[in-house]
This record gives C-alpha cells, sequence and structure tokens, in this order.
C-alpha cells in the first residue's frame, strides 16, 4: 500500500513539473524573439519524453505485479532466501538462489516464469539493471503464451 502512496505521489509531482514546463514553454513561443520561440520549442519536447517515461515505467510496474500475482495464484515456489532483520535477502542465499534460478532458465528459456523467477533472483542479489530484463523479458514472453482471441 505504501507502494501505492509513493507511485501516486511521483505521479503527481511529474504531472505538476509538465504541466509547468508546458506553460512555460508557451510562454516562450508567444515571445516575439526568435530565439525565445526556439526554446519555447525546445522546452515543449520535454513534457512529452516525461510523459513518456512516467507512462512507460507505471506499466512496467502494472504488468509485474499483474505477473507476480499471477506466479502466486499458480502455486509456484519463489526464492529460498535467508532474509535480514531489515527484510532484504542476505548475500550468501541471494548468491545461492541467482545460480539456481540461472540453471533453470538455462534449461527452459521459454517460460515466462522462470525469467520472472530470474529477475527476482537478480533484485535479490542487488542486480536491478538485469532484473529488470528479465521482468521485461518475463512480461513478453507471458504476453506471447496468452491464448489470441481470433
Amino acid at each position: 500500500m505504501i507502494t501505492r502512496a509513493w507511485v501516486g505521489l511521483m505521479l503527481a509531482l511529474t504531472l505538476f513539473y509538465v504541466l509547468t514546463l508546458f506553460g512555460r514553454g508557451v510562454i516562450l513561443i508567444q515571445d516575439p524573439s526568435l530565439i525565445a520561440k526556439a526554446m519555447g520549442l525546445g522546452i515543449l519536447v520535454l513534457p512529452l519524453f516525461a510523459l513518456w517515461g512516467l507512462f512507460m515505467e507505471v506499466r512496467f510496474g502494472l504488468r509485474s505485479q499483474q505477473l507476480a500475482k499471477r506466479l502466486v495464484t499458480m502455486e509456484i515456489p519463489g526464492l529460498d532466501l535467508e532474509l535480514r532483520a531489515s527484510g532484504r535477502a542476505t548475500k550468501e542465499s541471494a548468491t545461492r538462489e541467482l545460480d539456481r534460478i540461472k540453471k533453470l532458465a538455462a534449461a527452459d528459456s521459454a517460460s515466462w516464469t522462470t525469467a520472472f523467477l530470474l529477475g527476482e533472483a537478480y533484485e535479490a542479489a542487488g542486480d536491478r539493471r538485469n532484473a529488470r530484463s528479465a521482468i521485461r523479458r518475463a512480461i513478453l514472453l507471458a504476453d506471447d503464451s496468452k491464448p489470441s482471441n481470433n
């Protein structure tokens, strides 16, 4: 629940930024100076990138959350991690699970469940870049495995 509150706050701040920047761009475009008009057009492009990035991040979060729920309903065992008092995995258990899931992924590279577990294992080991990459792959594989409505 706290994650949703943070996401909501970040969405609100980003939208405030986008609207403010958009307003400044419009003001600059109305200025008679060509340099100001060029700057205004440039500033209008920045909110588009911000909105695109915001959309992609929220979409990634929602889709990965859907896969996590789907994994739970399938009753597939998760990672066997030893947790510290803070709730984070110990380095040894994270490394052990990462090695185990990497072997599974090598044997079954077309399974979204294995790709998702690999992403969770990378996250537990502290490798966020590879974790996100594996979760993106899991999303693609899960989308490909859905029956089409033809």
